[in-house]
């Protein structure tokens, strides 16, 4: 067991953002296992969660809002944490080679280029309702493992509170964004986290458009999972998160 960490030491603050259509609560499993360990700040991405409607909406105004948010709480010293879109927020981030920036861990993450969708994935997304019935669909395409009730529960109810603007914009425009060049190689330490089952960000996308990007990059697979890793297997996450920061940082 990892030791318990002073406040006072320095030790890095994990913020962790969340996956397409959720909210900082995409956490909620997997925290109680990492706040012994370490400081953890879960936010809301632009458009989702508590933060609702915003014109933050593409790739870089995600980032640029990220960023005002580590300052605001004066962090000094920071792993990002990205779950499918907001990987690419924390590449972003990266890419500006920020002082408080220490590491990345990302989970299933979006790449820098545009996001290979299928047509059906895509066209689910562009006629979504916000209705149980789809919110219900949308969560379990996305996993292998069943998550707990709590966590399906909470899950179906923030697709559902999605502002239409932060749902609409992404298979619109933002998936097919392409900030490879800008993000480049990013010389920070990088563990990268995909379920072997992923129906979404599966290990070959990971493999050919995302890995190239790091010099020190990692690449974990984890068998007879899916996309939704912090509702699947909260505890294993959390160890693997653990172990990286005390290997990183």
């Amino acid at each position: 067991m990892l030791p318990l960490i002073d406040e006072g030491q320095g030790e890095p603050t994990l913020l962790l953002m969340h996956f397409f259509g959720n909210s900082h609560r995409d956490w909620t499993e997997v925290l109680p296992y990492l706040t012994p360990y370490h400081r953890c700040i879960a936010v809301d991405m632009p458009g989702f969660g508590d933060a609702g409607p915003s014109e933050a909406l593409d790739s870089v105004a995600m980032a640029d809002q990220v960023e005002e948010t580590v300052r605001e709480l004066g962090l000094t010293r920071v792993v990002l944490v990205g779950h499918s879109f907001s990987g690419r927020t924390a590449m972003l981030l990266a890419a500006r080679q920020p002082a408080w920036l220490e590491a990345l861990l990302l989970v299933a993450p979006t790449p820098p280029g545009p996001q290979p969708v299928s047509e059906d994935e895509r066209n689910f997304q562009l006629a979504f309702d916000f209705s149980r019935e789809q919110a219900e669909a949308f969560i379990r395409g996305a996993v292998v493992q069943s998550p707990s009730a709590a966590a399906f529960e909470r899950a179906v109810l923030d697709a559902m509170r999605a502002s239409r603007e932060g749902w609409y914009r992404w298979p619109r425009t933002t998936y097919a964004e392409d900030h490879s060049a800008a993000v480049g190689t990013l010389n920070y330490p990088v563990r990268v986290i995909v379920g072997d089952q992923d129906p979404s960000l599966p290990p070959d996308v990971q493999k050919r458009l995302v890995m190239p990007h790091f010099a020190q990059g990692e690449l974990r697979i984890i068998k007879q999972c899916g996309h939704l890793l912090p509702l699947e297997i909260p505890e294993q996450l959390a160890a693997e998160i653990s172990e990286f920061i005390t290997q990183a940082v």
